[in-house]
C-alpha cells in the first residue's frame, strides 16, 4: 500500500522548482539470499499516479537513502557490525583504513565504502571485520603471520613497521 508521506519541492538541473510527493512503499527484498522487509521512500512527481511504480524517483535529495536503511535493517537482523562500530574499532587500535585491510585482507575501496555505509558486508567479510573487536588475538594472529603481512604491506604501499609496532602495543598490554 502506498502512503503519502509529504509534498515538497526541488529545483530540476535549469533552476526551476519541481513538485513531488514523497511516499513510502513497503516492499520485500532479498540481500546475499536473505529476505528482508522495509518501507522504501520515493518520490512520485505531483502530476503522477501514485501507484505506477514506473513514475518511482529515489529520493532526490538523497538516492541513496533506500539502500542505507536496507543495509541497517540486514545489519540488526543478522548481527552484523555496524558502519560507525567498525570505524570505532579501527581507529580504537590506531588504524588507517589503508592498514586496517591489509590486516584484514579486505579492499581498501570495500572497507572504506563499508564504514560511509555505501556497501554491506557479506558474511565472509564481517567474520574479517570483527577481529577488529579483538585487538589482542589479531595482534597475535598478525605477528605469527609477519613474513605474509610485511608482503602484503608492500603491495599495498602501507609501512610494514609502523603497522607492526601499532599492533604489537597490544601483545605488550596483554602481557604486563
Amino acid at each position: 500500500m502506498v502512503k503519502v508521506i509529504a509534498r515538497v519541492s526541488h529545483p530540476d538541473i535549469t533552476g526551476a522548482p519541481v513538485d513531488f510527493k514523497v511516499i513510502e512503499v513497503e516492499e520485500h527484498l532479498t540481500i546475499f539470499s536473505e529476505p528482508i522487509a522495509n518501507t522504501h521512500r520515493y518520490w512520485v512527481p505531483a502530476t503522477a499516479d501514485v501507484d505506477d511504480e514506473e513514475e518511482y524517483l529515489e529520493p532526490v535529495d538523497d538516492p541513496d537513502y533506500n539502500f542505507r536503511m536496507d543495509f541497517a535493517i540486514y545489519r540488526r537482523k543478522y548481527n552484523f557490525l555496524q558502519p560507525e562500530e567498525i570505524r570505532a574499532a579501527r581507529q580504537e587500535m590506531g588504524l588507517s583504513q589503508s592498514e586496517a585491510a591489509v590486516v584484514l585482507g579486505l579492499d581498501e575501496s570495500l572497507l572504506i565504502d563499508i564504514e560511509a555505509n555505501m556497501a554491506l558486508q557479506p558474511y565472509d567479510q564481517e567474520l574479517k571485520l570483527r577481529w577488529l573487536l579483538s585487538p589482542m588475538t589479531l595482534s597475535s594472529f598478525v605477528r605469527n603471520h609477519q613474513e605474509i603481512m610485511q608482503e602484503r604491506c608492500r603491495q599495498a604501499e602501507v609501512d610494514a613497521e609502523g603497522l607492526l609496532e601499532k599492533l604489537a602495543h597490544y601483545e605488550q598490554a596483554a602481557n604486563i
